[in-house]
């Protein structure tokens, strides 16, 4: 008797045990995954806004600068969502798995879109007999040049995703600094290229602190459906690079820092908040690409010592540290 009640105790104590495993596997983080699916919305709309007829109004040039705008948006959700589950210690597979879809959608496919469907407005204004069309089965080469492009940022965005699901632990020591360019940042040199460009042009709202002459928004006009595909192929080939970056929030706002990054970050926010436009692009275009500009010198450095010293003998002065 009693070694059949001892039996029924451990079954039950094994049926309760899985049942609440089970359970806890379906209870998923509220909030994280609300700000998760708002940066999917965000991506989301400015999928539509993209695709809308361009149409000025007095806040945005056109429906391309609230499209931009969206994708910031749904960065500074990505931001919050991460940093909200790991704080809560809510982090999952689930939710990992929900904030890569998220990302696929609004860093991948909606930047792509949007450069496609603003070069192919660009295009329609500038050269009278373009189409406008733009596709793998498009008429001209330009068409599906751009489509190329933009389809190698998509999978590039895809695969950096996927390469960080594999690689990555949930825990905060894994999300200090990241192999290649994440897809945000990638996004956001996207969305802040055409945000600028559409402040450049004529009957926009001024965002410099002097009037553009019309000589350069014209130079402007006629080069940005080349410049743009340079930035686009760049920024997708950042994403799957070996290059290392560091992740903003835990680098820099966690913890105690001394008195000067908190002098810094005022004076950034003052910046933000007197040229938005501008900081922007600067600030983004300084992290995606100065590690790119740092890596490349190193490598040329590098090449140059070696290229320099005989084969056995040690450079003059040279030490075992390696470079700074």
């Amino acid at each position: 008797m009693t070694e059949s009640h001892d039996d029924h105790r451990s079954q039950d104590h094994e049926s309760s045990f899985n049942g609440g495993s089970e359970l806890s596997r379906r209870m998923i983080a509220v909030l994280p995954t609300l700000f998760t699916l708002g940066n999917l919305l965000c991506g989301f709309a400015a999928l539509g806004y993209a695709s809308a007829p361009p149409s000025k109004s007095t806040t945005f040039m056109n429906n391309f600068s609230v499209a931009g705008y969206l994708i910031f948006a749904a960065m500074i959700c990505d931001m919050l969502d991460g940093s909200m589950a790991r704080l809560a210690r809510a982090t999952s597979d689930f939710g990992a798995e929900l904030d890569s879809l998220a990302d696929v959608v609004s860093f991948g496919v909606t930047p792509a879109f949007l450069s496609l469907k603003l070069i192919g407005h660009v295009l329609s204004q500038t050269r009278p007999t373009y189409d406008g069309h733009i596709g793998p089965l498009a008429h001209s080469m330009d068409g599906r040049f751009f489509w190329i492009i933009a389809a190698v940022y998509v999978a590039c965005a895809g695969l950096r995703l996927a390469r960080f699901n594999t690689m990555t632990q949930h825990d905060i020591d894994s999300h200090m600094a990241f192999r290649g360019l994440p897809s945000p940042g990638a996004a956001g040199v996207i969305a802040a290229s055409v945000i600028f460009f559409e402040g450049l042009q004529r009957g926009a709202p001024h965002i410099l602190p002097f009037n553009v002459p019309p000589v350069i928004s014209h130079w402007v006009l006629t080069s940005f459906p080349y410049t743009m595909p340079v930035i686009l192929l760049l920024s997708a080939l950042l994403m799957v690079s070996r290059i290392s970056y560091e992740h903003v929030i835990n680098q820099y706002l966690r913890g105690r820092k001394p008195f000067s990054y908190v002098v810094r970050a005022v004076l950034l926010i003052l910046f933000l908040l007197w040229q938005p436009q501008i900081a922007a692009l600067i600030v983004i275009y300084f992290y995606a690409f100065w590690p790119m500009v740092k890596a490349v010198w190193r490598g040329l450095r590098g090449r140059r010592r070696n290229t320099g010293t005989p084969a056995g003998c040690p450079a003059e002065n040279s030490d075992l540290r390696g470079e700074d």
